[in-house]
């Protein structure tokens, strides 16, 4: 798109105080994580981030826009125009794709004929946010690890969130009936329900039952746990301590924004809304983790343990080890269904990941070991051979510079990433499955 180029020329300008990014607009995750990266990015090149966004027009578009708190959100790395520039800017925008988006659907809807949804949207911005300076050419090890990732990621960027006061904080706090001196802890378990996806991804979901146990010893540590989500979700049973927050009269944008924002730390699995707990920096403890290479701990604190796999040609689960020694096809989501199999983490496995984890964040001490040094040394070897003969980008994205983004936006997770697999998961099953011994 003409628009897309154009803003692509003015954010590369070296003496232009901004850097203008139109985020994912109906995906949580993929906005969240794109703003994040834009306030890098941004802050590198001593810019302020200005976010465009249409308005939000459902019957239309057929999708609305995501928690559009996160559109609005204050930060002294952010720049917010005065909000009549901002209307006039999200009209046109508006007007540009409306008729872009009608021809998308009916092309779809009459011919059967599947366009890039790229089109759809305003992608402002985002092709860069991967790409070191002007660097356009195929990815080079020494410009990622020049751009020095890890230090990037574990800058902590401070927010306000729809210009809430202290006051009104705390309030909120005690809607929910969290006490003002309690600590809590977000949850967030995927299921089919928000995405209608039954039966095609069911390799992200996992099981609430599973958690319960670990739930209830955070709360036998004096902490609360708010689950996330919305209300197509299976229902907890009723807990001390424990709100199940989607089913609540104050669910709202704001509100998911402020209980991850606030929260003690994180628990989720990778889906969407766990990049909003990166954005915010918050500690994350990743279960049932499908993807390995990127996605994964990224933070110094963060933490995670992985689903199991299981090889139908072997008749086995393979080790920690042998995954991240395999290839892409573990991880290419196409793939599994007739090569390997997924199995999420047991609820002995869970909990004893937040034990560990409640201890590394009330000591604050983090501690590696060995073998973790040794296990990501063998994942980010592995990650580099995978960039090396395969192509990243998805089947309907067919623009040698998309491509180009996601192999950055993938050595930059690798590059940047300082967090671990927990000590007992990789214990028993790095170089056998414990799995395999039960059977």
């Amino acid at each position: 798109m003409i628009i897309n180029n154009l803003f692509s020329k003015i954010n590369s300008l070296s003496n232009h105080p901004y850097y203008y990014l139109s985020p994912h607009s109906y995906a949580v995750g993929n906005c969240a994580e794109e703003i994040y990266l834009g306030l890098i990015k941004a802050r590198y090149q001593g810019k302020k981030l200005v976010i465009l966004y249409m308005f939000d027009l459902p019957y239309i578009f057929k999708y609305k826009l995501t928690n559009k708190s996160l559109f609005s959100l204050e930060s002294n790395y952010i720049y917010q125009p005065n909000r009549y520039l901002l209307f006039i800017i999200r009209l046109l925008l508006t007007i540009i794709y409306i008729p872009l988006r009608v021809s998308i659907l009916i092309a779809r809807g009459l011919f059967n004929i599947r366009l890039d949804e790229a089109y759809s949207y305003p992608c402002i911005g985002r092709d860069d946010l991967f790409l070191p300076g002007k660097i356009k050419d195929k990815p080079k090890i020494s410009s990622i690890v020049q751009y020095n990732w890890k230090e990037k990621f574990n800058y902590e960027f401070n927010f306000i969130i729809d210009g809430k006061s202290n006051i009104e904080i705390s309030n909120c706090i005690e809607k929910l009936g969290i006490p003002k001196v309690a600590w809590f802890v977000c949850l967030h378990v995927r299921e089919s329900g928000f995405r209608n996806d039954k039966g095609r991804r069911e390799y992200r979901n996992s099981n609430i039952k599973n958690y319960i146990p670990a739930i209830k010893e955070i709360v036998s540590k004096g902490g609360w746990v708010v689950r996330m989500g919305d209300d197509s979700m299976t229902p907890l049973p009723e807990m001390k301590n424990v709100i199940d927050y989607p089913f609540t009269e104050y669910k709202s944008d704001f509100m998911d924004l402020f209980l991850i924002k606030n929260c003690h730390f994180f628990i989720g699995c990778q889906s969407g809304i766990f990049d909003v707990a990166k954005l915010f920096s918050k500690p994350i403890l990743l279960l049932n983790m499908y993807n390995w290479t990127f996605g994964g701990p990224l933070h110094i604190k963060d933490r995670g343990i992985l689903k199991h796999i299981y090889s139908r040609k072997d008749n086995r689960y393979l080790s920690i080890k042998e995954m991240f020694s395999g290839g892409w096809e573990m991880q290419n989501t196409s793939g599994i269904v007739t090569d390997f199999v997924y199995v999420e983490n047991s609820k002995e496995e869970i909990f004893d990941a937040v034990i560990e984890y409640l201890g590394d964040i009330e000591n604050t001490l983090f501690l590696t070991s060995e073998i973790h040094t040794l296990s990501n040394s063998y994942r980010k070897e592995q990650a580099y051979s995978i960039l090396k003969q395969n192509r990243l980008a998805t089947e309907d994205v067919k623009s040698d510079m998309e491509e180009l983004a996601e192999r950055y936006r993938f050595l930059s997770q690798i590059e940047g990433a300082s967090g671990y697999i927990c000590n007992k998961y990789l214990d028993n099953n790095w170089e056998y499955y414990s799995l395999n011994l039960a059977k």
